[in-house]
């Protein structure tokens, strides 16, 4: 039964998905293959789907390649962050929509991410992927973005010639031969940074209107599939205040914005999932010989801690010029916080996130463990109230 692994969008939180990578590569504890023959991923979890996927043939290469960038990675290598590039690009942004304008191409955003399309160019050698799948060691890698002319959400898939493109309620599977185009596109989260452009289309993050998550993995032809999420699925939990809560800031609007876009989409379709299979339970196993819906097992792993919070710990080693935007967005408290955590792009912050992704990975190794040898019924992590 083919397995999947399932890297969700978020920024700088995605450091979290290689700190738990190290950890599954531990668990595994073979050298060879990636043991997840699909693999699939969104916005910055994408950077991560692909690098796993040009080194399907050596599991442990990839993941200690990935957690080394992760590791060494510079806010300034994301976004341009020095003063004059930071408010020259925000400033034509805020102008032109104050004047009704059109911006200049690249602009319609506030941050300017020359750095990261210089750093995917050089990083990816994404010839690899089709040299992987030739060879049996990957069975299709899926990008996801989203079209700012139709809204669909599309899943860029290079895979086997078994592999067929499918097509549902806005959203299709498209074949392509993958680029760092696509992960540009991919990772573009809307209003931070600009459209990006893979053939005639311009495309922001995949996340935003990707309402069925599971879908690529599935329709990729996996039964069996590991969610990393980077986000808590039963919500933050603040402090009790004895104070009337204060106005929302523009960063507690956008970091709940994000939230919805790179978490509840796939909290609901995990849960979507899990009252399917119970349903199929009680199904006769004869009247489900034709193999058109089928049960399917599947394990999340999440983090422990809320990492907005864990980003307050290190905002400080922002570059200044971007800590003022930040500050003046009202990112420095509560769930304003979950802005700057997307933004973090430091070592220090991504390193909190590997090692907090690793010990909750080993924290349940049993259960990877399990369900890397093919233990079926895996319970996924949800709220202690579900069901």
């Amino acid at each position: 039964m083919t397995t999947a692994i399932l890297l969700g969008g978020g920024g700088a939180r995605a450091a979290y998905q290689a700190g738990a990578l190290r950890a599954i590569a531990r668990i595994h504890g073979r050298d060879g293959p990636l043991p997840f023959p699909v693999v699939c991923g969104t916005s910055a979890g994408a950077i991560n789907a692909a690098a796993l996927a040009i080194h399907a043939d050596d599991f442990r290469c990839g993941v200690s390649r990935l957690v080394r960038w992760w590791r060494n990675v510079r806010v300034s290598e994301i976004y341009r962050t020095d003063f004059a590039s930071l408010s020259r690009h925000s400033a034509q942004f805020l102008a032109s929509i104050i004047s009704g304008t059109r911006p200049p191409p690249g602009v319609a955003a506030l941050l300017d991410n020359t750095p990261l399309a210089e750093l995917l160019a050089r990083g990816f050698d994404f010839s690899r992927v089709a040299r992987q799948i030739d060879r049996g060691h990957l069975r299709a890698l899926s990008i996801n973005a989203t079209s700012y002319t139709t809204g669909h959400a599309v899943s860029f898939f290079q895979g086997a010639p078994t592999v067929s493109p499918w097509r549902r309620t806005r959203r299709r599977g498209e074949p392509a031969a993958l680029t760092p185009e696509h992960l540009l596109a991919s990772a573009a989260i809307p209003f931070l940074f600009p459209a990006a452009r893979v053939g005639d289309d311009y495309f922001m993050d995949g996340s935003v209107r990707q309402i069925a998550p599971l879908s690529p993995p599935l329709n990729l032809g996996a039964r069996r599939i590991l969610v990393l999420a980077i986000g808590q699925f039963n919500g933050q939990r603040p402090p009790p205040r004895h104070e009337p809560a204060e106005y929302p800031s523009f960063a507690q609007a956008a970091g709940h914005a994000l939230s919805t876009i790179f978490l509840d989409n796939l909290a609901a379709d995990v849960e979507r999932m899990m009252l399917v299979n119970r349903l199929l339970d009680l199904v006769a196993p004869d009247n489900l010989a034709d193999n058109r819906i089928a049960h399917v097992d599947a394990l999340v792993l999440a983090p422990s801690r809320d990492l907005g919070a864990v980003a307050m710990e290190h905002a400080e080693r922002l570059p200044s010029a971007v800590r003022t935007l930040m500050r003046a967005l009202g990112s420095t408290e509560g769930t304003g916080a979950n802005l700057t955590s997307y933004l973090l792009f430091d070592r220090a912050y991504c390193r909190a996130l590997l090692a907090l992704g690793y010990a909750d990975t080993m924290a349940r190794h049993a259960e990877v463990q399990a369900f890397l040898a093919g233990a079926a019924h895996a319970t996924p992590l949800l709220p202690a109230n579900f069901g």
